[in-house]
């Protein structure tokens, strides 16, 4: 399936069904409204700054994308396509360091309200598919050290992790 037509039902761990699709020009208000949602700390965690609203420019650079370099899912608790979201996962390729590897970085956030799910887990398998279907080898993630909901996702994921602590930063190797 091409990843711009993304889309899949899965399974939370309590058995509440959630739906995975490809994020879409149309989410602009959507995703603006899922930002404002985000604590404070989940927003910092995630972007390293605090940021209290997404500008227009923010909104339009992470849902107009060409799914080839660029990647996001978003996740819903609802198959209406105009549900809230209640999570976004999202990769953007970077230049191979031996001229072969193709990576990739990820971003991964899901709203206060719904952590603790499976929903970052079920974001996660998702977006490492489709990353193999296009021919990623490695995706990498850079996060903060008191972020242990991401550090326990990523090592929960059943893949093999490297990790490296570079100026306060955690890197992680998927």
């Amino acid at each position: 399936m091409e990843a711009r037509a993304y889309a899949a039902a899965d399974v939370l761990r309590d058995g509440t069904p959630v739906w995975v699709r490809a994020i879409r020009p149309d989410d602009k208000q959507r995703l603006a409204q899922f930002h404002s949602r985000l604590s404070p700390e989940s927003v910092y965690l995630r972007y390293f700054e605090y940021k209290p609203a997404l500008s227009d420019r923010d909104l339009t650079y992470l849902t107009e994308l060409d799914f080839d370099r660029r990647v996001a899912l978003v996740a819903t608790l609802s198959p209406d396509a105009a549900a809230h979201l209640a999570g976004v996962v999202r990769y953007d390729t970077l230049p191979a360091r031996d001229g072969q590897t193709v990576r990739a970085e990820l971003g991964i956030v899901v709203e206060d309200k719904s952590q603790n799910r499976g929903i970052g887990t079920v974001l996660l398998k998702h977006l490492l598919g489709v990353a193999h279907d296009h021919g990623i080898a490695e995706v990498t993630a850079e996060v903060l050290p008191q972020n242990t909901r991401m550090l326990e996702l990523v090592a929960g994921a059943g893949v093999p992790v490297r990790r490296a602590l570079e100026e306060g930063v955690i890197h992680l190797t998927v």
